[in-house]
């Protein structure tokens, strides 16, 4: 049976960065997939920042996205209360099975308040239905904070992307302005290192790799 699936993220990029081919497979085997980014792009990226998240998003047949326009790098300015509200709305709207978003130990502001912000619109309240939470990395983020237990990424889940890691790579191309030369992690070298390393750990030549926040077998 489809599900529906939210992947709520601050920044452009960063759903194609974490999980463009696990949402490409989503997509493939019939569920809906609505992509949502909490802040806006950099200034300077502003005037067409929209334009090539719907197009790397169509790239992996993602056709419904949400722009809640925070202010970039500055989410931790707003009260807390207040993004979740909006993400709690959109919850009730779409009733998802599941929610992908950033790891709880990324580097960047952002990340982390996005995840506390879904954390806190997504509890298990009786009477709702429960929603499935995982995080993924993202890159020239997950790896660069300290390597503290209660930091670090630790993968659980891990898809097999092989058969969608080409349409990630096309998808990412729409947001070159976002992309550096490598070693950058942000590179498209560096995304494919990524992926083998990911992949190897299961025994798949590509792979993204998620920790679960929570799963419920109803």
């Amino acid at each position: 049976m489809p599900k529906t699936v939210m992947v709520i993220v601050a920044h452009f990029d960063d759903e194609i960065l974490g999980l463009a081919g696990t949402l490409k497979r989503l997509v493939d085997q019939g569920d809906n997939v609505i992509s949502i980014i909490t802040a806006l792009g950099r200034k300077e990226e502003e005037h067409h920042i929209q334009m090539f998240a719907r197009k790397a998003n169509e790239e992996i047949g993602v056709k419904e996205l949400i722009f809640l326009e925070y202010p970039n790098l500055e989410l931790e300015k707003i009260p807390l209360h207040m993004i979740t509200k909006e993400i709690e709305k959109l919850i009730e709207r779409y009733q998802p099975d599941q929610i992908f978003t950033h790891h709880y130990g990324d580097l960047n502001r952002d990340h982390q308040i996005t995840f506390q912000a879904v954390l806190t619109a997504a509890r298990p309240l009786p009477n709702k239905k429960p929603i499935e939470i995982l995080t993924f990395e993202t890159v020239s983020s997950s790896e660069w904070n300290i390597n503290t237990n209660d930091k670090t990424f630790k993968p659980n889940y891990y898809v097999n992307i092989t058969s969608t890691f080409d349409t990630k790579i096309a998808a990412l191309k729409h947001y070159e302005v976002e992309m550096r030369e490598f070693p950058h992690p942000r590179s498209y070298k560096g995304i494919k290192h990524l992926a083998r390393v990911r992949g190897m750990t299961v025994g798949v030549p590509y792979a993204e790799a998620f920790e679960i926040i929570r799963r419920v077998w109803t």
